[in-house]
């Protein structure tokens, strides 16, 4: 059962924005899910530099983002545990545009992509095929931009087949990557 996050997207839209972030909620939140996925320890100060942007981590508003994100952290851990597939994305609620949602989908993806990375999953490393094929599904998602200007129920349901199709390729992904050799991993 798939379960809502402690932070809404929308808390922590407003916290990046106070913090003067760079990046945003969806991004921060899949570079989070893709670096946890990879199994790579969370180095500090790198991935908040790069969601807050260099040189940005010590004001206060900063400090306070920084301590909901690593909150995320240890609820993706969770999520990541639950048998009853309970992992869920952080983006905007239904209520936001089908194109809006859509854009904040493929930050998503990005973000999740360079958390993979920022995890030590090389780029050369010999993943599964069903893993590198998520992969480069992700890849092109991240690359999605909404083009109609009405939406209809089909859309919707579109839409939501592929966030239920990332969900479940996370945590396939999860699953893969975790049996992997350490070889296959950055030192």
């Amino acid at each position: 059962m798939q379960e809502k996050p402690l932070c809404r997207y929308d808390e922590l839209v407003r916290l990046l924005s106070a913090a003067g972030a760079v990046s945003g909620a969806s991004e921060a939140h899949g570079l989070l899910s893709g670096m946890l996925c990879a199994g790579g320890k969370p180095v500090d100060g790198v991935w908040q530099e790069y969601l807050l942007g260099e040189g940005n981590t010590l004001s206060t508003a900063a400090r306070d983002c920084i301590g909901v994100l690593s909150g995320l952290q240890d609820e993706i851990v969770r999520q990541y545990a639950d048998d009853g597939f309970g992992f869920a994305l952080l983006l905007p609620d239904d209520e936001v545009p089908l194109g809006e949602r859509t854009r904040e989908l493929g930050r998503w993806c990005a973000g999740f992509l360079f958390g993979l990375a920022l995890g030590g999953i090389r780029q050369d490393a010999a993943i599964p095929d069903t893993a590198s094929e998520v992969i480069k599904d992700f890849y092109e998602i991240s690359h999605a931009d909404f083009v109609a200007e009405s939406t209809d129920d089909a859309q919707e349901a579109a839409y939501m087949e592929i966030v239920e199709y990332i969900r479940m390729s996370v945590l396939l992904l999860y699953t893969e990557l975790r049996s992997m050799p350490t070889t296959m991993h950055v030192q």
